[in-house]
């Protein structure tokens, strides 16, 4: 249940203060923070939608956020309370951003929150907060179009991929990127998953990924477990850059398979579905614990258990005791994730310019070692989902310093959809779509290699 002491009107905008202090000042996830605190709320889904949005919006914006709080406060924002801070935070990203909200729902509702939570004294700081934003705000309040990010971040991604490629990774894509589905019975069926869903929601925004064969692109759809065909396995969740990484590795029918750092499982399924019988699978991870999700999934999707087997490996250790006996191999490594931040904004407040490089020397380790799961002609792929050049390129040229068995494949595997840069780095972003269009991929890179002895 939400706080006893907050007005039930007021449960979306505290489930929205409430993940916020979390995110922001205690390091938490804030899909698993948001979950949380919706579970215990027990929200309706339109409720549930408006906390949603006032979480990932305030996140998105936060440097803009804060610099309009700050002009109107004489003490040091770092000292503020953190629950005030948050709720001083969520105004003003309603006021800014979500027309359709009333001015004075927006502050007395904030007001009351803090006041219920945290006393009439910081009540009537953030009172007089608010009221100074709110006599600010614009007369047509318009969404945010683009992610405000720190001048670091932007820096890296002009460096990384040019300042045209820069410039719509930040601002081509509409807030909040779309869900995206991948189709498990092929790109035929995909026409007719599209329009079921779009018969049982007419609301929702249900569209082709313009990449992936298999994507479904959908906006205010709702929970995917509640879409039509979830149940019956027709589909998986899974965002359209990742689809391309999985398909980019051309399984084949009959190929044994190792996914490294398999998390989860979402590309193991595929995998298990492209390679068939007698094909296998490896999905391997330091964490067991995301391995254990696997055998429900591919029972969902009504595919053979056996068909993936799993192991709990830490390959910055060693190998353990695994052979050169795989056709294909992925190394979707450990990384900073920046790809992701339209998703995942609070990666920028946990994140430094530093990170890039420092994880840079993990990935080189884990895709040494499992690079001797390749038998001699097999393909090895390393990805990343970020677009920085210490992570992507640095990475594969280091690689190749030292791997003289290997040889980069600047061509796309049949099947992969995604032509490789000059460099011979596949760059997967919003870029591999026309101009304007919003349901774009996150930035993902990969490099593949074929071992030639």
């Amino acid at each position: 249940m939400s706080d006893p002491a907050v007005p039930r009107l007021n449960a979306s905008r505290f489930v929205a203060v409430t993940v916020l202090e979390r995110v922001i000042d205690k390091g938490a996830y804030a899909s698993l923070a948001l979950d949380a605190e919706l579970s215990r709320a027990r929200l309706n889904p339109r409720d549930a939608a408006l906390a949603t949005e006032i979480v990932y919006g305030t996140l998105r914006v936060l440097p803009a956020l804060d610099a309009v709080i700050a002009a109107h406060v004489t003490q040091d924002p770092a000292r503020m309370d953190g629950f005030a801070r948050a709720a001083l935070r969520s105004a003003a990203y309603q006021l800014a951003h979500l027309g359709r909200l009333p001015t004075h729902a927006i502050v007395d509702e904030t007001v009351s929150i803090v006041r219920g939570k945290r006393g009439p004294r910081l009540g009537g700081f953030v009172n007089a907060v608010a009221r100074k934003l709110a006599a600010q705000r614009a007369a047509a309040p318009e969404p945010a179009r683009a992610l405000i990010v720190p001048d670091w971040f932007r820096k890296l991604l002009e460096t990384s991929l040019g300042a045209a490629r820069a410039g719509q990774f930040l601002e081509q894509r509409a807030l909040p990127p779309p869900l995206c589905l991948r189709t498990e019975a092929g790109a035929a069926a995909r026409a007719a998953l599209r329009e079921r869903i779009q018969a049982a929601m007419p609301d929702a925004e249900v569209a082709d990924c313009l990449v992936s064969p298999l994507g479904i692109s959908m906006r205010r759809a709702g929970a995917p477990r509640a879409l039509a065909g979830y149940a019956e396995g027709e589909f998986s969740v899974q965002e359209e850059g990742s689809q391309l990484v999985g398909l980019a590795l051309g399984v084949q029918a009959g190929d044994r398979v190792a996914d490294v750092c398999a998390g989860h499982g979402g590309k193991s399924t595929l995998f298990a579905r492209l390679t068939g019988e007698p094909g296998r699978v490896l999905a391997i991870d330091r964490d067991e614990r995301k391995l254990e999700r696997i055998a429900p999934e591919l029972q969902r999707l009504k595919l053979p258990t056996k068909r993936v087997d799993t192991m709990a490996l830490d390959l910055t250790v060693g190998a353990g005791g695994l052979g050169a006996d795989f056709d294909r191999v992925l190394v979707d490594a450990p990384c900073t994730g920046l790809g992701t931040v339209h998703r995942r904004p609070e990666l920028l407040l946990r994140l430094s310019e530093q990170d890039p490089t420092r994880l840079a020397q993990l990935q080189l380790g884990i895709l040494q070692r499992a690079s001797g799961l390749v038998r001699v002609g097999g393909v090895v792929a390393y990805a990343v989902c970020s677009p920085s050049t210490a992570e992507g390129a640095g990475v594969a040229e280091a690689f190749e310093r030292e791997a003289p068995a290997f040889e980069r494949i600047r061509e796309p595997l049949a099947g992969a959809f995604v032509a490789p840069d000059a460099d011979g780095i596949v760059r997967i972003g919003p870029w591999l779509v026309p101009e304007g269009t919003v349901a774009c991929p996150d930035a993902y890179q990969i490099a593949l290699w074929k071992r030639v002895r």
